[in-house]
């Protein structure tokens, strides 16, 4: 354990050793010791009042206490200036039965039902009453009581969240639990169902886990929305109906991420896309590692609520699904329904405004790259406006373009039109990261309202706007490169705007 966190717990077990107060670390702090790991996030239980002792021990060290759960005791200590990076928390709690190992038998999983005694001592003594560090050993996750759903629905995603997080296996029992009592998700905070979901879709292959939610019965009941897609057929082009195409859709985006370097190691619960084991050397080659990554970062959360927006981008194919007179079928407008339907499920999840924005505003232009695209660039105008309206979420929108495309064709993928897609996109994503927009620094506007005015005497008005919007798209399209060519075209335009 690293020195502040050891002294810290250290100057807690004398604390309470003086005040003749029995503590031990429990929980995921003691699995993390157990697996090698350290943790800043400290759980403990003591025999005492945990409030009162809480407050007494912030105060001794200048932390800040938050008080987690008055009627059970629970409270939490915070460090800012601990160490660097993160802060440091030691969550306290007395004993809720009336012995230690009772105590443990009311946890979760028997991976979270280990305790060490404070002080630490250099030879670990971890008591186990529930065999937890076997399952760790066997990389198994095992409930420690038949009702622990019960008592705490949320567990239900947070089985799932370590069983991705710590590659482990949901036992049959608990499998069957999940089944059993996955209805009760609907009483869960969306605050907990947001914080477990995204932790789950931040995993490289969360793909595999979106699946056996499907299986198990919890999908649709954290996204009700998506039932109806479950038998919604497609287009001959569609190998999949709409809600397997979606599950499909996060495999195939998680393979493309992959390609490009953000999850080097092979996992067991890797999703390979029916595309890529039909033709095993699929090319996947975007040479943008760097700046994906990069780009990731930029927003909390943002691969994982990419993973959102394409779980979720045809969720209102079922109720905008028409049949033609040729017998074939159409979904018009669903992007637009889907946008609305995804906001309010963002919403639901009490995702912030930006993130909200961001997973909506992907639905409702997932459509837009395969618009694009013909045997030759789209327009230069066309991929400019493209940019403008997606700003930030633009390369996801591409990779999302991407990831339908195999989702849909899979088995019956045309190499040749994959080839043509991965080059048209590299080009887009080209102009995105290395050509600077308009209206910056290193590619400023070549006029503004003020040069209008004066060199076509206009006052100030709503003419000026709809010039200034004409000139800068075609300086955005590179069809105009000078302030000459660019007041050429603001005389063309004002022009046509004086005609009657």
């Amino acid at each position: 354990m690293i020195n502040d966190a050891a002294k810290l717990l250290q100057e807690f077990a004398t604390f309470c050793a003086a005040q003749e107060v029995s503590a031990w670390l429990v929980g995921g702090a003691a699995r993390d010791l157990a697996l090698g790991r350290v943790s800043q996030d400290l759980d403990v239980v003591t025999t005492a009042d945990g409030l009162a002792l809480s407050a007494a021990f912030a105060n001794a060290t200048a932390g800040t206490l938050v008080i987690l759960d008055k009627e059970r005791g629970a409270a939490r200590i915070v460090w800012k200036n601990l160490a660097p990076g993160k802060p440091f928390q030691l969550d306290l709690l007395p004993l809720q039965a009336p012995t230690l190992e009772e105590d443990l038998f009311l946890r979760d999983f028997t991976i979270n039902a280990l305790a060490l005694p404070l002080p630490l001592t250099d030879l670990p003594l971890f008591i186990d009453p529930c065999n937890g560090l076997a399952d760790l050993k066997a990389q198994k996750l095992r409930p420690c009581n038949p009702k622990i759903f019960q008592a705490d629905p949320g567990r239900i995603l947070r089985s799932m969240r370590f069983g991705a997080e710590l590659g482990l296996e949901l036992t049959p029992e608990l499998v069957a639990m999940t089944k059993r009592d996955a209805a009760l998700l609907n009483t869960v905070a969306g605050e907990r169902l947001r914080d477990e979901l995204l932790k789950i879709l931040a995993h490289p292959h969360a793909a595999s886990w979106l699946r056996y939610m499907d299986e198990v019965g919890v999908l649709t009941q954290l996204f009700p929305e998506l039932e109806p897609a479950r038998n919604c057929d497609q287009p001959r082009i569609h190998f999949l109906p709409v809600l397997a195409h979606l599950l499909e859709a996060v495999a195939c985006l998680e393979w493309l991420l992959e390609g490009l370097g953000n999850s080097a190691e092979k996992l067991k619960d890797q999703q390979i896309p029916v595309a890529a084991q039909t033709f095993p050397n699929l090319p996947r080659d975007l040479p943008f590692a760097a700046e994906f990554q990069e780009h990731f970062a930029n927003l909390e959360f943002q691969g994982a609520l990419l993973k959102l927006a394409v779980l979720l981008h045809d969720n209102s194919k079922p109720q905008t699904k028409k049949f033609k007179e040729d017998g074939g079928v159409a979904f018009h407008g669903h992007q637009d329904i889907g946008a609305k339907v995804a906001l309010a499920i963002a919403q639901r999840l009490r995702l912030s405004r930006q993130q909200a924005h961001y997973v909506a505003l992907i639905v409702e232009n997932h459509m837009r790259p395969g618009q694009l695209r013909t045997d030759t660039l789209a327009k230069p105008r066309a991929i400019a406006r493209f940019f403008r309206d997606l700003g930030i979420a633009a390369p996801a929108v591409l990779l999302h373009g991407l990831a339908d495309h195999l989702a849909t064709r899979g088995p019956n993928l045309d190499l040749a039109d994959w080839q043509q897609n991965l080059t048209w996109t590299s080009a887009l994503l080209q102009d995105y990261w290395h050509k600077p927009p308009i209206g910056t620094p290193n590619n400023p506007h070549l006029l503004k309202g003020d040069d209008l005015m004066i060199a076509f005497k206009l006052a100030p008005g709503k003419i000026i706007g709809q010039i200034l919007h004409e000139v800068h798209e075609a300086q955005a399209a590179g069809e105009i490169s000078t302030r000459e060519e660019a007041l050429a075209l603001a005389q063309q335009v004002l022009q046509s705007l004086d005609k009657p």
